[in-house]
């Protein structure tokens, strides 16, 4: 052999590992379309790779994102708050992988629906652990609930007599708070505003509404008091909401130890931190909130003189900005008023910006020359079916793959099969490998509840 053949021949496994090593991981990838380099070559082979083994439509989850989150809100309410629960929303993403790594990180469960409230049960969660939160339970919802320990969060004195009256049957005390509506507007989206007098949620503190509540309640030996309850919207970027709402609750704390005798073991306000949709975007932080918090808490609890313990909810924070929606491009099509660029996805598969108008970041894969204004259009066949309306970005092809951003939060769990479009895949990401945890949907999954008909025509 030669020299040459022979240093050749040497510097190839060192070149295929420099090679190995250069390109990233499934997570370093989905950091770089969130940095907006999703066009780099070992990036759109890191996604290549996700949609040749799992296909598209496909939700993405990052393992590392939902720790990080849980991370920085503990950091910053924990030396502040040293009483502190925090629970997850599970509407935001009731993929079981997803639930078991936050019950894994400690946190309760908070849940609106019978189904949810199942969904807890099945990755692990005592009855114990779980909030009912919900302005229109069943009987059926209200006898699981009181069967299981759960904490109900009553809406009213029509749900508190039904309470009771099925507390009784099962010779049980029921745990219950109240949901309080305490006529904030935290400035976010009508459809999630859930404070405001208008709000179908909750019981006022105006003209002693929530108070008559209490009193009622404290007379009925079935139901434990255990706390009290707000919350005020979604996708909230400011802490003047919060403040306010502390300031009112806690106010309400100490008017129910005074007059009615009644000590709390928690006030919970509620969840809704924002997360940031647009590049460039600066949010209130958990930091900011926490920081904001922790001089009308520590007056309020001084004013009623004992500390219930500070229970948060967030649901969004966690998993929004874990997600990645991946979809393929159908077609390009040109016309005398816009460029659609047509995926595989529509407002089946993502439901909020049709609903919301909510904006989610777009990245093209793979491409990074040739930006032209375009519709992302959708594959439901609405009008309305556009995910992402006059979005600068580079010139795609049929066949190109495009990525989603921030689609972690009410996304798959707001999905559904019009269209006869079977659910997409989710898989989650971590480090560099990505796992099934739901299997795409399929054309029997469509029929799966229908009566047997005759077999389909050849």
């Amino acid at each position: 052999m030669s020299l040459r053949r022979l240093s050749l021949a040497l510097l190839l496994p060192v070149m295929a590992l420099q090679a190995q090593q250069a390109a990233p991981t499934l997570h370093e990838a989905l950091l770089a379309a969130r940095a907006d380099r999703a066009g780099e070559p070992g990036v759109a082979a890191a996604f290549k790779r996700l949609a040749d083994a799992h296909g598209t439509p496909l939700y993405i989850y990052d393992q590392a994102h939902i720790k990080g989150q849980v991370a920085s809100l503990r950091a910053a309410f924990g030396p502040r708050f040293p009483k502190l629960r925090i629970f997850y929303a599970l509407k935001a993403n009731t993929n079981p992988a997803v639930i078991d790594l936050l019950r894994a990180e400690g946190l309760g469960a908070e849940v609106v629906s019978g189904g949810e409230i199942e969904s807890a049960l099945r990755q692990g969660y005592a009855g114990r652990d779980i909030m009912f939160t919900s302005s229109s339970k069943n009987p059926r919802e209200i006898r699981r609930a009181i069967e299981l320990g759960t904490v109900l969060n009553v809406d009213s004195l029509d749900e508190l007599n039904q309470v009771q009256a099925e507390a009784r049957r099962q010779k049980k005390q029921a745990r219950i708070s109240f949901r309080i509506n305490p006529g904030v507007d935290p400035h976010t989206i009508h459809q999630i505003n859930t404070g405001i007098a208008e709000s179908k949620f909750g019981l006022h503190l105006q003209g002693g509404i929530a108070f008559k509540a209490y009193e009622t309640a404290k007379g009925m030996p079935e139901v434990r008091i255990e706390g009290a309850h707000c919350h005020i919207g979604s996708q909230i970027t400011e802490t003047d909401g919060y403040v306010l709402t502390a300031r009112k609750m806690l106010g309400f704390v100490k008017e129910l130890k005074d007059k009615l005798g009644i000590r709390l073991a928690f006030l919970d306000l509620g969840g809704g931190l924002g997360i940031p949709y647009q590049d460039g975007q600066h949010l209130m932080s958990p930091e900011d909130l926490a920081k904001d918090l922790e001089p009308v808490w520590k007056e309020g609890v001084a004013a009623a003189g004992y500390e219930p313990t500070l229970w948060l909810e967030p649901g969004r924070f966690f998993v929004g900005g874990s997600g990645y929606l991946l979809v393929r491009v159908n077609t390009v099509k040109e016309t005398p008023i816009k460029t659609f660029v047509n995926v595989d996805a529509g407002f089946n598969t993502l439901m909020r910006p049709a609903m919301y108008q909510a904006y989610h970041r777009v990245r093209i894969i793979g491409r990074t020359q040739d930006p032209v204004k375009v519709d992302i259009a959708g594959d439901v066949c609405e009008t309305g079916d556009i995910l992402a309306e006059g979005r600068l970005l580079p010139r795609a092809k049929a066949g190109d793959l495009a990525v989603i951003l921030d689609a972690g939060a009410y996304g798959f769990s707001m999905a559904s099969e019009y269209n006869a479009r079977p659910l997409p895949a989710e898989v989650m990401v971590v480090g560099n490998e990505a796992k099934v945890v739901r299997r795409r949907g399929t054309m029997n999954d469509l029929y799966r509840s229908a009566k047997p008909a005759a077999a389909p025509r050849k």
